[in-house]
């Protein structure tokens, strides 16, 4: 007769013996895990946050803490090894405190103290490591700074090219920070340098750089700039000679320009881009109405000078001056009673109230005194009033010269007009 062997491996196949093999390898387990747990232990949580807190009167009176000796502490806790190997350095509050006054800008040693910081407190806090931290105060300050160039230009242009001045991406610079620092501010300044042979336009970022009123450079981590760098650009175009030449309105047509009008200056040096210069044979003048010129007074004319958009005034000439050469002109008064009509609604008709007007015609001299009145025209416009307008009203004169191109009329002339509808 055969003996039944004993084997495990059929033990691990019947469900019974697993579960009581399971249960007792669970309280084997417990019993050790709970007898090294109940051992309080010692360690170290580091990178705690340091929070520094001043009383309110100093923060009422603008004190701000503006640099820490460090801005983290090391904190020694006890306490059984489950717990402790659960904190984290969020669950440490270490705040400095103020143990004295603090009115005035100061280095000052506070005391350093750890709390628990969440509901985790089933340990104990040793120590705080460093005890003290030291901590610079002062009340916060900001001012505007106008910037002082000191680029360097170190380049050289064609002479056919103009290099325009600097131009600068701000003019000013915001410096905020410890008050007793920002008032050691004298000057902010640009510094830098451009080289070469420029024929394009070129941009640098330049150093903003502080100075004292001594002239010493000043470098404080605890001072913030708007900007550390400020793009400087100089515009390097083509130049050209342009000349300057009148302009006029209401000109008689056969009125000799170039033999009678002088412009001094008769030309100006400008800059712009390739294209702007190609299109720009002259400079004009700002208008001269011809109804305005009195050839009896009238000699000269001080004008501005307006370039086009684009262009630099490299000469800087802002204002050019018109002579006019009226040698053998004069003036003479007509007296005009009719009177022509312009710009009539068609259903309306208009007639002069006005019996007549004064008019003073200017010309050659020989022209004038073969000039009669029958020679001018007064066209009354009634473009403004519109094609319905029916009543009394006060329109505009244009006079007009036939027999003579190189007469004309000085003054405005208005006459009184009544319009009615046809019937």
């Amino acid at each position: 007769m055969k003996k039944n062997k004993f084997q495990i491996s059929k033990l691990f196949r019947n469900d019974k013996f697993l579960i009581i093999f399971a249960f007792v390898c669970s309280c084997v387990l417990w019993f050790i895990f709970s007898q090294n747990s109940s051992e309080d232990t010692i360690t170290t949580i580091t990178d705690v946050p340091i929070t520094v807190r001043l009383s309110q009167d100093a923060t009422e009176d603008g004190m701000r803490v503006f640099s820490k000796s460090t801005d983290k502490a090391s904190v020694s806790i006890s306490g059984n090894k489950i717990t402790v190997g659960s904190i984290k350095p969020e669950d440490i509050l270490v705040t400095a405190t103020q143990t004295g006054t603090i009115s005035s800008m100061n280095s000052y040693a506070l005391e350093l103290k750890a709390e628990k910081n969440s509901n985790k407190s089933n340990y104990t806090i040793l120590s705080v490591d460093p005890s003290f931290v030291n901590v610079y105060i002062d009340k916060y300050s900001e001012a505007q700074f106008k910037i002082t160039d000191e680029i360097k230009d170190d380049f050289a242009v064609d002479e056919t090219y103009y290099a325009g001045s600097h131009i600068y991406s701000t003019d000013t610079i915001s410096v905020s920070g410890p008050e007793t620092e920002v008032l050691k501010i004298s000057k902010v300044a640009l510094e830098g340098k451009i080289t070469g042979q420029l024929k394009d336009s070129v941009t640098i970022d330049a150093d903003v750089v502080l100075y004292g009123d001594r002239g010493e450079k000043i470098t404080n981590d605890l001072l913030e700039l708007s900007t550390d760098k400020v793009s400087v650009t100089v515009n390097v175009l083509p130049k050209k000679e342009v000349p300057i030449k009148a302009k006029f309105v209401n000109m008689p047509s056969d009125f000799d320009v170039d033999a009678k009008v002088k412009v001094e200056p008769s030309s100006i040096v400008v800059a712009g881009t390739e294209l702007t210069l190609t299109t720009l044979p002259y400079v004009e003048l700002s208008e001269i109405d011809f109804a305005d010129i009195d050839p009896t007074e009238a000699k000269e004319f001080d004008m501005d000078v307006q370039l086009p958009s684009g262009c630099r005034n490299i000469s800087n000439i802002t204002k050019a001056k018109v002579k006019m050469d009226f040698n053998g002109y004069d003036k003479k008064q007509f007296k005009i009673t009719d009177f022509n009509f312009k710009n009539v609604g068609q259903d309306s008709e208009a007639t002069a109230t006005t019996t007549d007007i004064t008019v003073v015609i200017a010309g050659p001299e020989e022209l004038l005194e073969n000039l009669s009145a029958d020679d001018i025209t007064a066209t009354v416009d009634l473009t403004d009033k519109g094609s319905a307008f029916v009543g009394a009203t006060e329109a505009p004169a244009t006079i007009s010269v036939s027999g003579s191109s190189e007469c004309w009329a000085v003054g405005s002339y208005t006459v009184n007009v009544t319009v009615e509808k046809k019937t």
